[in-house]
């Protein structure tokens, strides 16, 4: 199908330009015309390109594909140790069905995006797909360790989210479609999310995404993971911090966690130069209020 928009100025018109849209019934039908068109941009909920219109006259790329009608990239299945859960799948109906299922950080971070109204429409494949920018969801599906199903004509694979990402951009072929988000169903006795700035505002530079989840056993830290997000393209994570404070015991020692405090900060100073001196300050903050408060069990 193509689609006319008129643009006009004062009522005199200017030009006309067109858009074609596809509308695929079956995931194979999107296979097939992701491969004869990769430069069609996927669209299910529409929120991102819609939030991008400049005027009161819509700018459409040159060729979209609507998602609506494929039933796979809708649907959620839950195992018992996974969910997973449809590109197409709305935010809303995510916090509804994942309620008492999905771990608490991933539902609050789901919770903060926009308003109930945009939560209706727009999609967890959708704000993972977005180039260019780190978005709220991301630093949590990077310590929860999701992985992301990407389809193309003739063959899929899994890719995790950790590592799907380099300066911001989705690591994915031109005719591939992400399809299914995966998120492993583990027990965390401690997790924490925090957004500070609306990340609906463009150009915010002060904005800042922080998670983090940890277990402890027997006054043992077992596990720590957490990760800072900001309008920057990439996002911070030590895997070599994470793993330092594993197997000691609690509450730790000031000294040691102010020692940790100084490691964090000359990390985020070295590997990732442009955050602010806010960020860092607030990031210093969370994970200190944490590994101060670590509950026995």
């Amino acid at each position: 199908m193509t689609a006319s928009v008129e643009i006009t100025d004062d009522g005199e018109k200017r030009a006309r330009e067109e858009t074609t849209v596809f509308f695929p019934q079956t995931l194979g039908d999107l296979l097939a015309i992701r491969k004869q068109r990769p430069d069609a941009t996927p669209v299910a909920g529409g929120t991102w390109l819609l939030r991008n219109q400049g005027s009161r006259f819509l700018k459409l790329p040159k060729a979209l594909i609507s998602l609506s009608a494929i039933e796979e990239l809708h649907r959620i299945g839950r195992s018992e140790s996974r969910i997973d859960i449809g590109a197409c799948v709305p935010i809303n109906r995510i916090l509804a069905a994942g309620k008492n299922i999905l771990p608490q950080i991933l539902l609050d971070t789901l919770e903060s995006i926009g308003t109930p109204g945009i939560r209706s429409l727009a999609t967890l494949g959708g704000n993972i797909c977005i180039q260019g920018r780190s978005m709220s969801t991301h630093p949590a599906l990077h310590i929860l360790d999701a992985r992301l199903e990407l389809r193309r004509a003739g063959g899929s694979r899994w890719v995790p989210a950790t590592n799907s990402r380099l300066d911001g951009k989705l690591l994915m072929a031109p005719d591939e479609v992400l399809t299914r988000i995966r998120i492993p169903l583990e027990n965390w006795n401690i997790q924490l999310f925090r957004r500070i700035g609306p990340d609906t505002v463009l150009g915010l530079e002060d904005m800042l995404v922080f998670t983090a989840i940890a277990r402890t056993s027997r006054a043992i830290i077992t596990d720590l993971r957490f990760a800072i997000g900001s309008n920057h393209l990439n996002i911070y994570r030590s895997r070599d911090l994470e793993t330092h404070l594993v197997g000691r015991k609690i509450p730790l020692p000031a000294r040691e966690i102010a020692a940790f405090l100084q490691t964090l900060e000359t990390n985020l100073e070295d590997k990732q130069p442009g955050l602010s001196e806010f960020i860092r300050g607030r990031s210093r903050s969370l994970i200190g209020r944490i590994l101060s408060n670590l509950p026995p069990d």
